[in-house]
């Protein structure tokens, strides 16, 4: 999970020192990195503070330094994820074609869970116990997701409207979402994850278009 500490930056505090702000930084990341490992093992709840901060050999006291508590632990779980993801979208927004673009978006959505996130799927899963403010913020991380895909459907209809089915938009996104999230689920982890990968966008683009 190396990739968490380009996602993981705060602004240092103008009467904090680089050192320590840095060791503060530096040690978030390893909490984050541990409860994404915990929910996985365990699942969201069931894993206490007591658990991360015993595998992190620190006490739930000194947890308490960095998260005031288990959401506020899996809110920045999720800011990781969704920072990330984000990223990765930006890729292929460059691709002119509709068609060619939706299907780098949803490789690129796959891989993001089979290469670099393959323990997260039970931490998104537990948004529900999150409190009202940070549901709201996961909202529009989800949003953010979202519109890119939506966003490229509106103008492959455009460019090419017999060849999509009439399927409302939303239908279409949440049924290839649905799918693109359960792969890490049945995935065995030998098999070539790009294969994977293509065989299932290849199944999930035949989908969503009328057939010639």
């Amino acid at each position: 999970m190396d990739f968490i500490d380009s996602f993981t930056k705060e602004t240092k505090p103008n009467n904090v020192s680089e050192r320590i702000h840095q060791n503060r930084v530096n040690q978030k990341r390893e909490i984050i990195k541990t409860a994404f490992k915990m929910f996985a093992k365990k699942g969201y709840y069931k894993t206490t503070l007591e658990d991360i901060a015993s595998e992190m050999g620190m006490t739930r006291a000194a947890l308490y330094r960095y998260f005031s508590s288990k959401n506020e632990l899996l809110f920045n779980c999720y800011k990781v994820v969704f920072d990330y993801w984000l990223e990765k979208l930006e890729q292929p927004k460059s691709i002119q074609d509709p068609q060619t673009r939706l299907t780098k978006m949803l490789e690129a959505h796959i891989l993001l869970f089979l290469e670099d996130f393959p323990s997260s799927i039970p931490t998104l899963s537990s948004d529900e116990s999150a409190p009202p403010a940070y549901k709201d913020q996961i909202i529009k991380f989800k949003k953010a997701i979202v519109e890119p895909y939506l966003l490229c459907l509106r103008e492959w209809r455009l460019k090419n409207p017999e060849q999509l089915k009439s399927i409302d938009d939303k239908i279409i996104i949440n049924t290839l979402f649905s799918t693109a999230n359960a792969v890490p689920l049945w995935w065995d982890g030998k098999s070539d994850p790009k294969l994977v990968v293509n065989q299932v966008v290849s199944i999930l683009m035949e989908g969503i278009q009328k057939k010639q």
